[in-house]
C-alpha cells in the first residue's frame, strides 16, 4: 500500500508492479488523476507553479474545490505547497539535475555504506536514464554553449574563481560521458561542465528522434513526469496495480510493532499480516503521519533534522552582437555544428560547481546552473519569464524564442547551497485539524551562521561568474521585473542579497525529517527505508536522506526509490500477495469506519 501518487510515489508504484514478478500495489492519492504529461507538453498549457503563501492563523490549508496546489501546514514561512494529484511536482518540476556527490562533508550524518554504494553503482544510472539524462539536450548544446563553456574555462585556469572547482575536479554524468570527440562539445573533463537536463527528444511526430540526425525534423523537447509510467502500467491489462484517487490519509494506526490500518477520507483501510505500508507523501507529511500514528509501533523521536536548500538567482543581460574574435579563446575554437547556426546559437546550459569553508574545518557545497539565451525582440513581460523560468518551466518558450534573430544575450544563475546546520529545521504536530480531521504540522526552518557564511561566498561566486562570461561590456541586470544597468567596478555587487535570495520554503527541496541511518537513536529508517522496529513501515522519497549536497532531491529521490522497490520485491513472498478493495466512503458525519481486506 503506497500512500501519495507523486513523483516518488507513482515511480515506486510503477516499478513494484511491473513485469511477471510484479508485487500488488494499491496506490492512495488524495487529488485526481488530470493530466498524463508534463504540465508543459500537453495543450493548454495554462497551469503553472503558483507563488508562495503564507497561511495565516485559523485560514483553510485546504481550500475547497479542485485547487491542485495547497499547503497543508503551518510555518512562519511562505510556501508554494505540495501538488494534489497523480504526478504531483513532477508535473512542474525543472528540468535541472546536478549530479549527486554523497558523504564528502563532515558535517550531516553519512549515507549507510551499503545504500550509498548500492546508488553510486547501480541506481543513480539508473534514475538517470529514467529521467532521459543521456545526453545532452539539443536546444542546449550549440555555439553559444560552448563559447560560453570557453569563457569559463578560460576562468577557471586563471584562477578568477575563487572556491570554484575545475573540471577535472567535477563528478561524471551521462550528459557529460556521451560527448565523443569531434562533436563540437569537447571531449574529457571539459564536458563536465555540461549541465545534465531531464528532457528528452521527441520528434515532430511524436516519435523519439535523434537530434544530430537532419531528417528526423525539428526536435521537439519533452520534460520527464512520472504520471505516463503510472498510466502505463494502469492500463497493462495485469491488475497488480491498483490506483485510488480523491482518498485523502488522515493517519496511521499500529498494534505491537505494526502498522495494521489506514486512516482515509473514504473509511478505515485495513493492513493484511502480509502487506507493507510506504509513505510518499512529501518530506513534511510524511513526518506528520509517523508523529500522529496511534499506537506504539512508529518510535521516532520528532523530525529534528529538515533541511532545505540556500537558493539565489541572478538574471543580466548584454546587447548582441559579440565580437566573436574576444568572445572564445583560440585554444577553444569551437567545431562547426551540423544543425541549422540559427538554432544552435540560440542557447546554452551549463554548470559550475564550488565550496565553502567554515571555521569547523568542514566545506559546504554549492553550484551555480549557468543558462543563456541569444533572443530577439520580445515583449517585455514574455521576455521576462523567459530569462527567469526556462527551462524550469516553459521549454516551449524557447523554442519559439529561437527562431528569432538574437538581438540580447541572456544569462541567468540559479545558484544552489547546501545547508549545514543540524537542527536548523523541525515539524511537530499542533492541536488544529485539517477539514478531513487530520492533525496539523508546525515547520520551523531557518538558516544558522554557516549557511549564512555559505549564502555568502556563493552570491560573490555568481558575481564572478558574470563578470567573466560577458567581459569587460556593459550589461543590465534583472532587478524588480525590469532591467537595469549595473554600476560599479569589477568588484561590486552585481545584486544585493534580499534582491537575489529566495525563502527557505520556495525550494521545493525538503529532505531528512524521517533521515536513514544505523542507529535507532539518531535515525528514523533502516539503510532499506523501514522504519526501525516497524516492519511493515517504509519512507520513499527525500525524507530519508541523511545528508546531500547542493544537488536537487530528484534524481537521487528516485534513485532511492528504485532501490526501494527492488528491495520490496526481493522481500515480499509470491503467496502473500492478495488484493485490497477499499470499502465505500463513509459520510463525514459519521466516525464509524469500515475495513477493507
Amino acid at each position: 500500500m503506497v500512500i501519495g501518487a507523486g513523483t516518488f510515489g507513482s515511480v515506486l508504484a510503477w516499478r513494484l508492479s511491473q513485469g511477471g514478478q510484479g508485487v500488488r500495489t494499491l496506490l492512495l492519492e488524495s487529488g485526481r488523476l488530470e493530466r498524463t504529461e508534463h504540465v508543459q507538453n500537453a495543450p493548454p498549457a495554462e497551469e503553472t507553479v503558483p507563488p508562495p503563501r503564507l497561511l495565516a492563523p485559523g485560514a483553510a490549508s485546504l481550500p475547497p474545490g479542485r485547487g491542485r496546489w495547497r499547503v497543508p501546514w503551518r510555518s512562519h514561512l511562505p510556501y508554494h505547497g505540495l501538488a494534489y494529484g497523480v504526478g504531483g511536482r513532477s508535473l512542474f518540476w525543472g528540468a535541472y539535475c546536478v549530479w549527486p556527490v554523497l558523504d564528502q562533508d563532515g558535517i550531516r550524518d553519512r549515507w549507510p555504506t551499503e545504500a550509498r554504494a548500492e546508488l553510486t553503482t547501480r541506481y543513480l544510472p539508473a534514475a538517470a536514464d529514467l529521467l532521459g539524462l543521456s545526453r545532452p539536450a539539443p536546444h542546449f548544446d550549440g555555439e553559444l554553449n560552448r563559447r560560453l563553456r570557453s569563457r569559463l574555462l578560460d576562468a577557471l585556469a586563471g584562477h578568477r574563481f575563487p572556491g570554484l572547482l575545475p573540471p577535472g575536479e567535477l563528478p561524471d554524468h551521462p550528459a557529460a560521458n556521451a560527448t565523443r570527440p569531434g562533436d563540437g562539445h569537447g571531449y574529457g573533463p571539459a564536458s563536465r561542465l555540461h549541465m545534465p537536463l531531464a528532457i528528452n527528444t521527441v520528434g515532430d511526430a511524436g516519435k523519439a528522434g535523434d537530434a544530430e540526425d537532419e531528417d528526423s525534423g525539428s526536435p521537439q523537447l519533452a520534460r520527464f513526469s512520472s504520471t505516463p509510467l503510472l498510466t502505463e502500467r494502469l492500463r497493462d491489462g495485469t491488475g497488480r496495480l491498483e490506483l485510488l484517487t480523491d482518498c485523502h490519509v488522515i493517519g496511521l494506526r499500529a498494534s505491537g510493532d505494526r502498522i495494521t490500518a489506514v486512516d482515509t477520507s473514504l473509511g478505515l483501510l485495513s493492513v493484511p499480516d502480509h502487506a507493507a505500508v510506504v509513505l510518499a507523501v512529501g518530506t513534511i507529511e510524511n513526518a506528520r503521519l509517523v508523529l500522529d500514528a496511534q499506537g506504539p509501533a512508529p518510535t521516532a523521536g520528532p523530525a529534528h533534522d529538515l533541511t532545505t536548500h540556500l537558493r539565489s538567482n541572478l538574471t543580466v543581460r548584454v546587447p548582441f552582437p559579440f565580437d566573436r574574435s574576444r568572445f572564445t579563446a583560440a585554444s577553444h575554437t569551437p567545431v562547426p555544428s551540423r544543425r541549422d547556426p540559427a538554432r544552435t546559437w540560440g542557447a546554452a546550459a551549463l554548470h559550475l560547481r564550488g565550496s565553502c569553508g567554515l571555521p569547523s574545518g568542514s566545506d559546504t557545497r554549492f553550484h551555480h546552473q549557468i543558462t543563456a539565451y541569444g533572443v530577439g525582440a520580445l515583449p517585455e513581460a514574455a521576455a521576462r519569464r523567459l530569462y527567469t523560468d526556462t527551462p524550469r518551466y516553459d521549454v516551449e518558450a524557447l523554442d519559439r524564442a529561437l527562431r528569432t534573430p538574437p538581438r540580447h544575450l541572456v544569462i541567468t544563475l540559479a545558484s544552489v547551497a547546501e545547508m549545514a546546520t543540524d537542527g536548523a529545521g523541525e515539524v511537530r504536530l499542533l492541536d488544529e485539524r485539517d477539514s478531513h480531521g487530520a492533525r496539523l504540522a508546525y515547520v520551523r526552518l531557518s538558516p544558522g551562521r554557516a549557511d549564512l557564511r555559505t549564502w555568502d561566498a556563493m552570491d560573490r561566486s555568481a558575481d564572478a561568474v558574470v563578470r567573466a562570461l560577458v567581459g569587460d561590456r556593459p550589461f543590465e541586470v534583472l532587478r524588480s521585473g525590469q532591467f537595469v544597468p549595473v554600476d560599479g567596478g569589477r568588484t561590486a555587487t552585481v545584486l544585493a542579497a534580499e534582491e537575489r535570495r529566495e525563502p527557505l520554503g520556495c525550494g521545493h527541496h525538503e529532505m531528512g525529517t524521517l533521515r536513514m541511518g544505523k542507529d535507532p537513536r539518531d535515525s528514523h529508517t533502516d539503510a532499506d527505508c523501514r522504519m526501525h522496529s516497524v516492519p511493515n513501515l517504509y519512507v520513499c522519497g527525500p525524507a530519508v536522506f541523511p545528508a546531500l549536497d547542493s544537488a536537487g532531491p530528484v534524481l537521487p529521490g528516485i534513485a532511492l526509490t528504485l532501490r526501494l522497490a527492488d528491495h520490496l520485491r526481493r522481500t515480499m513472498r509470491e503467496s502473500h500477495r492478495t488484493s485490497l478493495s477499499p470499502m465505500p466512503s463513509t459520510p463525514p458525519s459519521s466516525r464509524t469506519r469500515r475495513t477493507a481486506v
